[in-house]
């Protein structure tokens, strides 16, 4: 069978450049693409990719639109409140071994950004 190699969350917006810029400027992300005119934007920070596509009628998830994992849970929530991005839930550590925080970007999806710190229980 074929192996797995990548996923890529796409998300709509009505306006690119306030989430590009958000994603480039506050988490990092470096812009691969970016296409006005197509109305598609392409963002990479390590292995994680998300591709951003303006649309006139965007969906946004009522939960989460993505989990993305990370080895300093705690450094990038300081990081995000010191550049006071829209944390919509704290920090927080399930019984299943992990902390993680949610937040949302401009446009209004909202992303969780965990790690693990033990074993589920």
């Amino acid at each position: 069978m074929a192996e797995f190699e990548s996923y890529r969350a796409n998300l709509e917006v009505a306006d690119l450049t306030p989430t590009v810029d958000f994603l480039r400027d506050v988490l990092g992300f470096t812009v691969e693409v970016n296409e006005p005119a197509m109305g598609l934007a392409l963002v990479r920070r390590d292995r994680v990719g998300l591709g951003i596509v303006r649309t006139p009628n965007p969906a946004v998830n009522e939960t989460t639109a993505g989990y993305v994992g990370v080895a300093d849970v705690d450094g990038l929530h300081a990081h995000c409140v010191s550049r006071k991005a829209d944390i919509v839930t704290g920090l927080t550590e399930h019984p299943w071994g992990l902390r993680d925080f949610v937040l949302r970007i401009p446009g209004g999806h909202r992303i969780a950004f965990g790690q693990r710190i033990g074993p589920a229980e």
